[in-house]
Order: C-alpha cells, then sequence, then structure tokens
C-alpha cells in the first residue's frame, strides 16, 4: 500500500483543485483556505509516508514547487504594484 501513496498524494492534490474549480462562482467565503489546507496536508503526509522511489520523488517536487511558485508570483505581482 506504501508503494502507491505518492500517486495518491497527487491524485489528492487533483481532486482538491477539481472541488475547488466547482466552487467558483459560489460565495464560500474564507472557505477556500481551509479547503486548500487540508488537501495539501494530506498530499504532503500521504507523500511522506510513501515508500522511496519515482512517484515519492515526483510527489514531493510538485509539493516543493506548487508554494515556491505562488510566492514567486506574489512576489512579483507586489514589486510590479511598487512600481519596480
Amino acid at each position: 500500500m506504501r508503494k502507491y501513496l505518492g500517486i495518491l498524494s497527487i491524485a489528492i492534490l487533483v481532486v482538491t483543485f477539481i472541488i475547488l474549480q466547482s466552487l467558483v462562482g459560489k460565495d464560500i467565503g474564507a472557505s477556500w483556505v481551509f479547503i486548500i489546507l487540508i488537501g495539501y496536508s494530506a498530499a504532503v503526509l500521504a507523500s511522506w509516508y510513501s515508500e522511496r522511489g519515482f512517484w515519492r520523488k515526483v510527489s514531493a517536487a510538485i509539493l516543493i514547487v506548487l508554494p515556491a511558485g505562488y510566492l514567486i508570483i506574489l512576489a512579483m505581482f507586489m514589486l510590479g504594484m511598487n512600481g519596480f
């Protein structure tokens, strides 16, 4: 079972994205933050407990690139708004 947790980690991220896309246009307030945190935390746990191998590396890379990319885009936006 631990062999497939890396794939499950990627699947959890995809399902979280699909859930968030299905809620576009609905009034959910700040609940989207909790949905992202729960989905990301579950994906991290699945990746953490998976066996070493290709799928663990792929899921770990995705879990690192997603927040790093978000922070880079956020920083670029803030610098652009300041007229840098």
